[in-house]
């Protein structure tokens, strides 16, 4: 995730198993992805963007939640890269991350987050109980 603070945006890139977001489509939604092949469902993409919208929130300042969008979803091997970008109404000084992907199917789950802020580039480990980071920039 890299943070563009006088710019006012955010782009993040997203990697995740593509059998693991197959999972979230076919648990969730009822649907079979197949991700990538051609038995990919016509509504998975869509509804890979419907689900990191509710699992995936970025407040900015205190008081205005990002829109992400989705600009695009590549599978390389057994990986799919989603790529996202959002952008604030004003300076970014402060920033609330929470990161609840695949916690609500996998147990176990552990997101690694890398956060770059220009200078300075931060890793955390979140997962079901540890969530949220939050950044005073």
């Amino acid at each position: 995730m890299d943070i563009d603070a006088k710019g006012k945006s955010i782009a993040l890139s997203l990697k995740v198993f593509a059998d693991d977001m197959e999972t979230v489509l076919h648990n969730k939604y009822g649907i079979d992805g197949w991700i990538g092949s051609s038995r990919e469902h016509r509504d998975a993409r869509r509804l890979i963007g419907k689900y990191l919208n509710e699992r995936l929130t970025i407040d900015i300042n205190r008081r205005e939640r990002m829109s992400l969008q989705t600009d695009s979803m590549i599978v390389n091997e057994e990986a799919l890269w989603i790529y996202m970008k959002g952008s604030a109404f004003e300076t970014i000084h402060y920033v609330e991350i929470n990161h609840r992907v695949l916690t609500d199917f996998f147990r176990t789950q552990t997101n690694l987050v890398i956060i770059g802020t220009g200078k300075r580039e931060e890793g955390y480990k979140l997962n079901r109980e540890k969530y949220k980071i939050e950044l005073l920039l």
